[in-house]
């Protein structure tokens, strides 16, 4: 249930239909980064990535986690790497989950993302959702669309500065199993760290 997507959607794709699709000649290619970037610079760019804050909270290679990643030039027959798309996806157990879109050369805008959206839509329809109004329960991952409506909806994404989220909406509620789970487990650590810090205190004050 949790890999099930809208027909004509590309999340829940296969590695091997993202790259059918991706890996058009004179459009797109895959992406490595450079041999020559720095460990600063490697640092910058997966802080970067709106997958980083939540990072504790995804699946492992263990879990058959694995991203794959994508350049798309912006205009065909124009391979280059100064003006196009950055893509990362995600897939769990075979199967796309999330997608990054990173635009590269150019400002991410409004008519890019309803392009991008439109693709992905199926049957159903978009909507606009106030991501103030969500509550922590609501979504690990936060949105500003979603693709139908309460138990009917697939798709959720949303815009972070030049990149879109898009993502299955199991997944988010997959993610906040887990946060549930980890922070469960944070609190007891906190509680054995403030128990073994009042038994050490006395003898850490000796002698003052």
């Amino acid at each position: 249930m949790l890999l099930a997507a809208p027909l004509q959607a590309r999340i829940g794709d296969t590695p091997e239909q993202m790259a059918a699709r991706m890996l058009q000649p004179d459009l797109g290619k895959l992406f490595s980064w450079p041999r020559n970037m720095t460990e600063q610079a490697q640092e910058r760019a997966q802080r970067e990535n709106p997958l980083y804050p939540f990072r504790h909270l995804l699946p492992t290679e263990d879990d058959d986690w694995r991203e794959q990643m994508f350049w798309k030039s912006a205009l065909r027959k124009q391979l280059s790497n100064d003006d196009g798309w950055r893509v990362h996806v995600y897939y769990l157990k075979g199967r796309s989950v999330v997608e990054l879109y990173r635009r590269v050369g150019q400002s991410l805008n409004e008519f890019e993302i309803n392009a991008i959206l439109a693709r992905m839509r199926g049957g159903q329809t978009w909507r606009k959702v106030e991501e103030k109004a969500l509550k922590p329960t609501d979504s690990v991952l936060g949105f500003g669309y979603e693709l139908g409506e309460g138990e009917a909806a697939t798709l959720r994404a949303r815009k972070q500065g030049d990149w879109l989220i898009i993502f299955h909406r199991r997944f988010d509620e997959f993610l906040l199993e887990r946060k549930a789970r980890w922070e469960a487990s944070e609190a007891i650590r906190k509680e054995e760290l403030r128990a073994t810090q009042a038994e050490t205190a006395p003898v850490s004050v000796d002698g003052f």
